[in-house]
């Protein structure tokens, strides 16, 4: 595992801006979410206003997480936060990547930075841009195959540098030994950050699933890549 952490983020650091850190009224709509997600109704509510509380209750919340539960899947990451203005009071919209589809997260809050609204709304499923997923698919199949010639032909100059087929043979080995054995992909979302496009393919392995991220320059060229686990709810 060292080996994948040392080699992906080696190559993402090289090409993404400095970490942006959260406000806190982000932060306390990411918490919202991911203690919603999992299942801690009473921590994703602490945040509410006297307004809101006895309207949205713990028991309310988990309904609406069987509901969307049933249409979007599983909650994996969040890809954006926005500020923006919702009725006069200050909002954070999380862009949330779910198993089946993106959901919009929007938390409003009061003149005291408590929370007084809630919406999940699931968004369209895109398309998105069919080359792009194309050669992410290509890149998993030449990596699983251990054609690691075929997938430098795909990246641009900084990855051709920093990830040599001798590098890729060590991820390969790196995440057989971890994951297991490739079974197929059972997802597929693409987003866009600044002047960098994503692709994530949802992956089954036979001891855990996991995300592999792909990330394109403006000529279509790989510049990046990332795998993560994706943590069971």
């Amino acid at each position: 595992m060292n080996v994948i952490a040392t080699l992906l983020v080696s190559t993402l650091f090289a090409i993404r801006p400095p970490v942006r850190m959260p406000t806190p009224i982000e932060s306390t709509a990411r918490a919202l979410l991911v203690n919603f997600a999992a299942g801690r109704m009473a921590a994703a509510s602490m945040d509410f206003n006297d307004a809101l509380r006895p309207v949205v209750t713990p028991v309310l919340l988990a309904e609406v997480k069987t509901s969307l539960d049933q249409q979007a899947g599983k909650f994996w990451s969040v890809t954006e936060a926005r500020q923006r203005r919702q009725d006069g009071f200050r909002a954070i919209e999380l862009i949330a990547r779910f198993e089946k589809m993106p959901v919009s997260v929007v938390v409003v809050f009061d003149s005291f930075d408590r929370v007084g609204a809630v919406y999940f709304n699931p968004l369209p499923a895109s398309n998105g841009d069919p080359a792009l997923e194309k050669t992410a698919r290509e890149l998993l199949t030449a990596l699983v195959a251990r054609r690691f010639g075929d997938m430098t032909g795909l990246f641009d100059a900084a990855m051709s540098a920093q990830l040599t087929p001798t590098g890729l043979e060590g991820l390969a080995a790196s995440m057989a030994e971890v994951y297991g054995t490739f079974r197929s992909v059972r997802g597929v979302q693409q987003s866009r950050d600044g002047n960098l496009r994503f692709v994530d393919l949802a992956l089954d392995y036979t001891r855990a699933p996991l995300t592999f991220r792909v990330a394109f320059d403006g000529q279509g060229r790989v510049a990046a890549l990332r795998i993560t686990p994706i943590k069971q709810q």
